[in-house]
């Protein structure tokens, strides 16, 4: 799809995977049910060869403001941050982001919004180390089993991409239909149904692009007593076909999960992740093996009040 290749699509492709309800996502992502205090967290990321990445994060959350400061240290010991300051409460929220690169140069995100009365406002400003800015603004509505989402994308260069969402929910069913038309004004849509009740759940998504392809994704799985399983199938345009397969438990303290992807050609890739968490603290280890054999690992642990 060339069309694509726009930057209002390219921001597009970060964005349209949103989820249907943003309402409830504000409130939890911005503190509204969150609670109060501080927290830290430490991640090293071993290569295949043995090089390591640092993540350092630590943040505070109270009295309607949150904060959240992230340093990343390559193996050369050049490092990168991402600082993050916001402010939530009586339907409205902020979120103010500055990315700064290891060479010094920045970028920010720069949000506002309000929730409530089953509407929702988001606004978006990005800003690029170059100063030039591109935006996304959404509305939407929520309630009586029924969802409306719509959002505007504008590039540096003034053209626009907008992606307009519609969805049903209840009874143990859903459906979402999402319309996504390019600055060229070719579209694309995804139209997701899915059913959810009795420690089962399915959903099947179809997703076709501006030439009327079709790629599909199905899949299924069960929930309960701290077990989760989840088998996703995607088949594109030319009729091949690629898996993930993912089992989980958690419960007393501890976690696991476990992901395999079969690709086209039958090649196989894992993902295989352990952890800990109580009493204030938290551990993870991930372990991802490709169809070579070579493995990378990432150790995390932290704590928070």
């Amino acid at each position: 799809m060339k069309w694509t290749r726009n930057p209002g699509i390219l921001l597009l492709a970060l964005l349209v995977t949103a989820d249907l309800a943003p309402a409830q996502f504000r409130r939890r992502g911005f503190g509204g049910r969150g609670r109060a205090g501080q927290w830290s967290r430490s991640t090293t990321r071993t290569g295949p060869r043995g090089k390591q990445v640092n993540v350092d994060s630590s943040g505070s959350r109270g009295n309607g403001q949150f904060s959240k400061n992230k340093t990343v240290t390559g193996p050369n010991g050049k490092s990168a941050t991402v600082d993050t300051t916001g402010t939530y409460g009586n339907g409205q929220f902020s979120k103010n982001k500055t990315v700064t690169g290891p060479n010094g140069k920045s970028a920010t995100v720069d949000t506002t919004g309000t929730y409530g009365n089953g509407q929702f406002s988001k606004d978006k400003t990005i800003t690029g180390p170059n100063g030039r800015t591109a935006t996304v603004d959404t509305t939407g509505t929520r309630g009586n089993g029924q969802v409306s989402k719509d959002k505007t994308i504008t590039g540096p260069n003034g053209k626009t991409a907008t992606v307009d969402t519609t969805g049903t929910y209840g009874n143990g069913q859903f459906s979402k239909n999402k319309t996504i038309t390019g600055p060229n004004g070719k579209t694309a849509t995804a139209d997701t149904t899915g059913t959810y009740g009795n420690g089962q759940f399915s959903k099947n998504k179809t997703i076709a692009g501006p030439n009327g392809r079709t790629t599909t994704v199905d899949t299924t799985g069960t929930r309960g007593n701290g077990q989760v399983s989840k088998d996703k199938t995607i088949t594109g345009p030319n009729g091949k076909t690629a898996t993930v397969d993912t089992t989980s438990t958690r419960g007393n303290g501890q976690f696991s999960k476990d992901k395999t992807i079969t690709g086209p050609n039958g090649k196989q890739a894992t993902v295989t992740t352990t952890g800990t968490y109580g009493n204030g603290q938290f551990s993870k280890q991930k372990q991802v093996t490709g169809p070579g054999g070579k493995t990378v690992t990432t150790d995390t642990s932290g704590q928070h009040n």
